[in-house]
């Protein structure tokens, strides 16, 4: 049996001036699967899309720039962030799921136990960064592909401020806002560029 291809319609979610503006999110296979969320490794695969995100999160914290670094979050936030890194000439700092880093726990900035839409299938998570990576005062903003329950978002974005880093805003392809209040939570309480929702600057 073979697979259907990916779905490329306009999802009814996204305000068609937002579609307009950026036509990347067309990119994102929305096929429904069962699997709950989409699958967005398809945005990879189209070299205009990625250039072209980066530069809407360019332009929405064009007033908060420079950082002093990108952070990304374990798996496809890193691809994001190292493109946003690279266009800001800056560092990329990457958060890793827990146990990944070969580094003893004094030298871990560690997040407490995640509980997000997966713990049924894949159990309590966790992130952590190298702590010599982060210095007080550092401005930073925080990538990931897809935000869902937020419980993850927010456990880093808290993790990174026990630190001393100031997290200037985060950046997301997409964000589950509505039926999800951890997801809507982050939205209130960071500056988030979410592609999917975020007003289109002009």
């Amino acid at each position: 049996m073979t697979s259907s291809p990916p779905s490329t319609s306009a999802p009814s979610h996204i305000p068609p001036e937002i579609l307009s503006a950026r036509p990347y999110l067309l990119s994102i296979d929305r096929t429904n699967r069962g699997m709950g969320r989409y699958e967005l490794t398809s945005f990879f695969a189209d070299p205009s899309s990625l250039p072209q995100f980066v530069s809407d999160v360019c332009a929405h914290f064009a007033a908060k720039l420079p950082v002093d670094a990108v952070v990304g979050l374990d798996a496809l936030g890193f691809p994001l962030a190292g493109a946003m890194a690279l266009r800001l000439g800056v560092g990329c700092v990457l958060a890793r799921k827990r146990g990944k880093l070969a580094l003893p726990k004094e030298e871990i900035a560690a997040t407490d136990g995640i509980r997000d839409y997966s713990v049924e299938r894949a159990g309590e998570k966790g992130l952590e960064i190298r702590k010599d990576l982060l210095r007080r005062g550092m401005r930073v903003i925080v990538v990931d592909e897809w935000i869902d329950s937020g419980a993850q978002m927010t456990a880093i974005c808290e993790t990174l401020e026990k630190e001393g880093v100031q997290v200037v805003g985060i950046a997301t392809l997409q964000l589950r806002a509505g039926k999800r209040e951890g997801a809507d939570k982050v939205w209130e309480r960071w500056d988030v560029f979410a592609a999917d929702r975020s007003p289109v600057v002009q």
